[in-house]
Parts: structure tokens; sequence; C-alpha cells
């Protein structure tokens, strides 16, 4: 069985001489998904095109729901075949609602973002499905 090192990668274990952490197939792929969606294109110094230039239009009000899911949609799924080839036969759903984010003194109105994504692991046929929410403008995680 095939083991993948998990991200984020914490190198002062590599440097102290200990095994870095690792992981399953399935949960390296939602890991590096997951790092795709909240990177912002330029943000990784070694491939300024890795990460989702859907962030550039963050706090665009004039940009509608139909228009920013659909946006968010093939910015994934173009990013998705570049950067991560075991997943195949790739759907992505997006969907875009008002929600409410709790904070410790309130509930604030704000845009969320839920992501689907679905597929076939390449490698053993299996079935794939990833799903995450964030708020957006500014990125909060769900």
């Amino acid at each position: 069985m095939k083991t993948y090192l998990k991200l984020p990668l914490r190198f002062d274990q590599f440097f102290d001489k200990k095994k870095l952490p690792s992981c399953e197939l399935q949960d390296s792929i939602y890991r590096n998904l997951h790092l795709i969606i909240t990177t912002v294109r330029g943000e990784n110094k070694a491939d300024a095109v890795y990460g989702a230039s859907f962030w550039e239009t963050d706090y665009d009000i004039h940009l509608d729901n139909d228009s920013r899911k659909e946006l968010i949609a093939n910015i994934l799924k173009r990013q998705i075949e570049r950067y991560e080839k075991r997943i195949t036969n790739v759907v992505i759903s997006v969907e875009v609602k008002m929600a409410v984010l709790k904070t410790q003194n309130a509930g604030l109105p704000r845009r969320k973002i839920e992501i689907r994504v679905q597929g076939q692991i390449q490698k053993t046929l299996e079935p794939f499905r990833f799903q995450t929410g964030l708020f957006i403008g500014p990125l909060t995680l769900d």
C-alpha cells in the first residue's frame, strides 16, 4: 500500500530526521484539492499558475451568482486537469448562497460558496467525492 506525504509539509521534522506524516491516496487527493481551491494564483512561488484565479473576483459586487458559479467551476476544472491527474471524469458543481458566518460576537451574513468535485480515482477506479464550503469576501473556511 502506497502512502503519500501529508500536506502541509513540516520541514522541521525532516531536519530533525523524523519521519514525515503520510496519508492514503484519497486523503492526499482531498488535501491537494483543498490547497488548489484556497491558494491564490501567484502565491506559490515555485509555480505561479498553481491555485485558483477566481479569488481575483472575491469582492466583485457586479458579478452575479450564476456567473460566479460558472467562473469557479471552469477555473477549478482546468486546475484539477493540470494539477490533480489522479482523478478522472471530473464533474464540478458550485453553489453560491447567503449564509451566516458565526463569530465570537455575532453572526454576519456572507456569501458562501459550496464546491463539490466528483470523479473517479484513476488508479483504483473507485468513485471519488470531495466537498468543501467557504465564505468569500474575505476568504473564511467553513
